[in-house]
């Protein structure tokens, strides 16, 4: 009996463990398809549309990708960032690098245009309440211009940080958007002949443009017809929007103040 109940115990353990071991996870899917996925903002460099997909994969491994495009809307050509779930990607472009922000952490991200990444940064503005909402580049002034929304409300601060966003908050301004949603707030930013533009969601839901000066003069709204629109960028042309199925408009705005 003695020998017995070791033999027992020794045989439950093995079998726990045999348990166990079908129940395991599988091996994690790093399968890729970004086709599926919507994309973020996007960004002007060259002639072409940058743009990061917003991963919807759940799966591991690398799922995101920046995009190049020409203005008809035709993939020129894709590069892997070994980045995964990072959600909505904002994005700007100098004459060298694109950069993209991550606006559910704030993380920002210098990529060269065929995706090998300069660095990884943290942005200490974007915490809390105070999030980021968009990034632009203004090549006149040669300078970096970030949104932040103070969530909740109908308050937004632009800071202005130098060439390459290196070196310290060059400037610091407060202007009030009344046309988009205090909850979801702006989405994306560009600026066009020294007017921040701010594509976002209004209280019905729909998407919305406004402008806005950094002595806080903002423009009227503009409410547009498609509610899909999820990124802006600024050209010679004028402003250009983005839709998640890769379609890309220039746009006629409004540039009235109130």
């Amino acid at each position: 009996m003695s020998r017995i109940l070791p033999l027992l115990l020794l045989g439950v353990i093995i079998l726990t463990l045999g348990l166990a071991g079908c129940n395991d996870d599988p091996e994690a899917d790093t399968r890729k398809d970004t086709l599926g996925d919507p994309l973020g903002d996007i960004t002007t460099l060259g002639n072409y549309f940058y743009a990061a997909n917003e991963d919807w994969s759940g799966n591991a491994g690398s799922q995101v990708d920046l995009f190049k495009f020409d203005h008809e809307g035709f993939s020129e050509d894709s590069f892997g960032l070994g980045i995964n779930g990072a959600g909505y990607l904002a994005a700007a472009a100098d004459s060298h690098f694109v950069y993209l922000q991550a606006q559910d952490t704030g993380r920002l991200f210098k990529v060269s245009p065929v995706g090998e990444i300069a660095w990884v940064r943290n942005d200490p503005e974007a915490s809390g309440s105070f999030l980021a909402q968009g990034i632009t580049y203004d090549a006149v002034a040669d300078s970096f211009s970030f949104l932040y929304h103070h969530h909740g409300t109908t308050t937004y601060t632009i800071t202005r940080l130098g060439p390459g966003c290196e070196g310290p908050i060059g400037s610091r301004h407060e202007v009030t958007l009344d046309a988009f949603s205090t909850e979801r707030g702006g989405q994306a930013l560009a600026i066009l002949e020294g007017t921040h533009w701010i594509l976002g969601t209004n209280a019905d839901g729909g998407s919305t443009l406004q402008g806005t000066s950094l002595d806080g003069t903002a423009t009227l709204p503009m409410d547009l017809a498609d509610d899909s629109a999820c990124g802006i960028a600024a050209t010679v042309d004028g402003l250009w929007l983005a839709y998640p199925d890769r379609r890309f408009e220039l746009l006629s705005i409004n540039t009235k103040v109130r």
